[in-house]
């Protein structure tokens, strides 16, 4: 079990990492820039991350519960707390929208680039991405699941793929790099995933 201060310092070891991979654009970030970063000694940084793999794991974790805990501040549902209910089409929406939201936060579409681009170059990290994004599609598969029961599993997983594959193509195009967002088009995009999710004219 991590201890109180042990749990604080793995916190502010992660904030460090962000800072690097936020601030700096730093997509060649070795283990020795983020314990640079966080002012330790690189072997303290691996008593809590032994490999770099480890520390974008955590990072990636740290994003997920996040953006967890502003879907159910913001909607009231608890995506991951395993509880059985109908969603209606009007929270779909909404959990959409704080999704969407997210990417207002030129801090975090950045941290998410910039883990891409290590994780372009370096398997073990590529490998935690795949795992996060496993993770994700498996939580709107959930959602999907709750709001269609009859659909089968395979089904929900590609709709749960073609959902985020929009969330996540949306955090690049309408970011400082990609076209300009407008709300028409935001009002859209919320529409289409709606539609995806609760099976509005799907085929």
């Amino acid at each position: 079990m991590t201890s109180s201060k042990g749990a604080q310092r793995q916190a502010e070891l992660l904030d460090a990492a962000e800072r690097v991979l936020t601030t700096r654009g730093n997509a060649n970030a070795a283990l020795r820039d983020f314990a640079a970063e966080a002012g330790v000694r690189i072997g303290h940084l691996q008593h809590y991350f032994p490999t770099r793999a480890d520390l974008i794991r955590a990072v990636l974790d740290r994003a997920l519960a996040r953006s967890l805990a502003r879907l159910q501040e913001a909607t009231g549902l608890g995506v991951d707390d395993g509880s059985e209910r109908t969603v209606t089409r009007e929270e779909t929406g909404r959990m959409l929208e704080v999704l969407l939201a997210e990417h207002d936060d030129a801090g975090c579409v950045r941290l998410f680039r910039e883990i891409w681009a290590i994780a372009g170059g370096d398997e073990q990290t590529a490998a935690v991405v795949r795992s996060f994004y496993r993770r994700y599609v498996g939580l709107v598969a959930d959602l999907i699941e709750c709001v269609r029961s009859d659909v089968s599993e395979g089904r929900r997983i590609a709709l749960a793929e073609t959902v985020v594959s929009l969330l996540e193509g949306s955090s690049v195009v309408r970011s400082d790099i990609g076209v300009r967002r407008s709300a028409e088009g935001d009002r859209e995009l919320v529409r289409t995933a709606v539609m995806l999710i609760h099976g509005d004219g799907a085929p």
